[in-house]
C-alpha cells in the first residue's frame, strides 16, 4: 500500500469487495467489474462507482501530533440490468442482484481487511430507463460505510 492509511483502508475494503462479488456471481450471467464496463457491458452488469474521500476524525485529544483517529468513506457499487421492453422484469431484475450485494455486503468480515471496524449499505437509489446498447434496463446503486481506526 502506498498512500498511506486514510486511502489504504478503502482501498483494501474495495479490493476485498470486488473479489467477494467476483466470487458471489462466479458461473451466473453477471458481469462483475472494477469500473464501468461501457460497451462491454452485458444485461446483467455489477461494478464500483464513486469513492467518497475518506473524513478523518480524531478520537481522544492527546498530546503530541499522533492522536487516535476514526475513519469514514463512503464506496457506491451499481448493478444494472437490462430487459428489452419490459421495465417491471428489468426493475425486479435490478433490485434481485441489489439483495444480492447487500447481503455480501452485511456478511462481510471486517476482521478481512487491516483497519477495518465495520462495513454496512446506508443507503440506495433505483432507476429506470432505456438504455444506449441495452434497450430498458433498471439501475441500482448502494452506497456502503467504511469505518476504520487508523492506528498511530
Amino acid at each position: 500500500m502506498t498512500g498511506g492509511p486514510a486511502v489504504d483502508i478503502p482501498f483494501a475494503t474495495k479490493e476485498a469487495l470486488f473479489s467477494a462479488l467476483k466470487a458471489e456471481f462466479k458461473g451466473t450471467r453477471v458481469s462483475v467489474t472494477w469500473a464501468d464496463p461501457g460497451a462491454d457491458q452485458t444485461r446483467r452488469s455489477v461494478w464500483f462507482t464513486e469513492t467518497v474521500e475518506p473524513e478523518l476524525e480524531p478520537v481522544a485529544m492527546v498530546a503530541g501530533r499522533r492522536k487516535p483517529t476514526n475513519l469514514t468513506a463512503e464506496l457506491t457499487i451499481r448493478m444494472v440490468a437490462a430487459e428489452a421492453g419490459d421495465p417491471i422484469h428489468a426493475e425486479r431484475a435490478a433490485l434481485a442482484l441489489k439483495s444480492a450485494v447487500v447481503e455480501l455486503v452485511l456478511a462481510f468480515q471486517p476482521t478481512s481487511v487491516a483497519g477495518l471496524v465495520d462495513l454496512r449499505p446506508i443507503r440506495s437509489l433505483t432507476t429506470i430507463g432505456e438504455h444506449a446498447i441495452l434497450g430498458t434496463a433498471s439501475q441500482c446503486d448502494v452506497t456502503i460505510r467504511v469505518r476504520a481506526r487508523l492506528q498511530s
